[in-house]
């Protein structure tokens, strides 16, 4: 599954998608056969490897692991470790597993969406970003403005500390290198422990052969509760052989039935929330896909945009552990319709005086759901997908 010193001979490792593929194919003529999976699995993956690889009518029965126990201090102890985390649902997914009650109905979503948006300006949830550069003053900016306390900390030591202070997680992928992509994957898996939301943004995933390496080696080091980015990013999280122009999508030649059934495939082979943003955007949990068409245009003539919504998304999570996709549609009304009210203002020429605008708009939106005025919502424009 993973690499492994006990077996140095291995051409590739297939990780959790690659073992949900083979549970798919022997899921009817191989229903009965006891599988387990081995390479690399250790007490810090072993819920994630159980949790990912689960295909809809067949799942792994156990693990195979060397390392972990047979290096240990205490074998025994190390081994009946496993067990319990081999028992226990992660403490990623836990809540939303016990959720049975998820909605499917646009109306009801976006009723849900007004007290998840309340709940942040009432509790103030932390916004730990690791992101580039350029859009950090941005993205503290609009987490504040949304009713968040932001903190930009890209050294991967101090995740320990701030994972456990009930916030999530943005790992931005605008600059890789070798010590961004450790640092990345040691915060990844400090909130995985706990089980705070992360959302991952590969930035210009399809530009370069190492960025489309950095995202291999993130999604084998953790779990994402939303992976969020353009066509040309979210087609190489999925593996598509496309090359990107920078950290632009560029033009779409795909249909609207072609994005949706490519954000409901991504989400089902990692289990968990994907959106893909353009004109229109797509989201999808796996079993549940919509579309939404807010926003404006000069979202795209900003640097940022696609990033600080990341941030935006990851505050709304945590009020929306239960179900991560009603949490990452708030986070798209609440930043879009923002956008779309800032750029009809008056004192907006152009993308210069339209991204404070936008910062204002997002605080106020927050405010005035806050008190209980709703209206701003009357605008949003969703609609359920049937792939």
């Amino acid at each position: 599954m993973f690499a492994t010193p006990t077996k140095t001979d291995t051409k590739d490792t297939i990780g959790t998608s690659g073992t949900k593929k083979i549970l798919e194919a022997i899921s009817t003529t191989g229903k009965d056969v006891s599988t387990v999976c081995i390479g690399g699995i250790n007490g810090s993956n072993i819920q994630r490897v159980l949790f990912q690889s689960s295909a809809e009518s067949k799942s792994l029965d156990g693990v195979a692991v060397v390392s972990a126990i047979v290096a240990a201090s205490d074998p025994e102890k190390a081994a009946k470790d496993l067990l319990e985390l081999v028992k226990t649902p992660p403490p990623f997914a836990a809540a939303e597993l016990a959720n049975t009650n998820k909605l499917d109905v646009p109306a009801l979503l976006i009723q849900r969406v007004a007290t998840i948006i309340a709940s942040i300006g009432e509790k103030a949830p932390l916004s730990h970003n690791m992101t580039n550069l350029v859009v950090q003053n941005f993205a503290a900016n609009v987490a504040l403005a949304v009713g968040g306390s932001p903190i930009m900390a890209n050294y991967g030591e101090e995740a320990q500390d701030l994972s456990k202070l009930g916030g999530a997680l943005v790992i931005n992928m605008g600059t890789v290198t070798p010590d961004g992509l450790r640092n990345y994957g040691q915060a990844l898996q400090a909130y995985n422990l706990v089980g705070g939301p992360v959302v991952f943004d590969p930035v210009g995933g399809g530009a370069t052969s190492v960025r489309r390496s950095a995202i291999k080696t993130l999604l084998s080091k953790g779990y994402f509760d939303v992976i969020k980015g353009n066509e040309g990013e979210i087609k190489a999280v999925l593996g598509s052989l496309i090359q990107q122009k920078g950290v632009d999508s560029g033009p779409s030649t795909s249909s609207d039935a072609e994005k949706a059934t490519l954000v409901r495939d991504l989400a089902k082979r990692e289990r968990n929330v994907v959106v893909m943003t353009g004109v229109k955007d797509f989201i999808s949990d796996g079993r549940r896909t919509f579309a939404i068409a807010n926003g404006d245009e000069l979202l795209g003539r900003i640097t940022g945009s696609g990033c600080v919504l990341g941030t935006t998304i990851s505050l709304m999570l945590t009020a929306s552990r239960e179900d991560k996709l009603i949490g990452a549609i708030a986070g798209i009304l609440h930043y879009e319709i923002a956008a779309e009210i800032a750029a009809a203002r008056e004192d907006v020429k152009g993308p210069g005086t339209f991204v404070p605008a936008l910062i204002d708009e997002l605080y106020n939106i927050q405010k005035a759901t806050t008190a209980g005025s709703l209206g701003w919502l009357d605008e949003a424009r969703i609609e359920v997908i049937d792939v």
